[in-house]
């Protein structure tokens, strides 16, 4: 769903899916659990960061880090470029079926 080079965050998809971030814990719990979620590396914190406790046992944060940069998405100051977050109107376009 979140194309290559661009990220978004748990909220983000709470408020496209549902209409409130309040969905956010459900959506992190979902990237976490179910090996069917798409592309988990592409959804971390709204600020950019990514989740000390992502991919715990998997590479962690710096893997996650990893998989964005081979994406061209880049960091500053050790965040995700906010210039490339994709926001909840453009993932509702996306589940349209419509680009971004």
């Amino acid at each position: 769903m979140i194309p290559k080079g661009r990220w978004t965050s748990y909220g983000e998809i709470g408020i496209a899916a549902t209409g409130t971030r309040r969905a956010a814990r459900a959506v992190a719990a979902s990237a976490v659990h179910d090996p069917a979620f798409p592309a988990p590396w592409r959804v971390i914190y709204a600020d950019g960061s990514i989740p000390e406790g992502w991919g715990a046992g998997d590479g962690g944060p710096e893997r996650c880090r990893r998989l964005l940069e081979a994406e061209n998405v880049g960091f500053v100051n050790g965040r995700a470029d906010p210039a490339q977050k994709l926001l909840w109107e453009e993932i509702e376009l996306l589940l349209a079926g419509r680009p971004a």
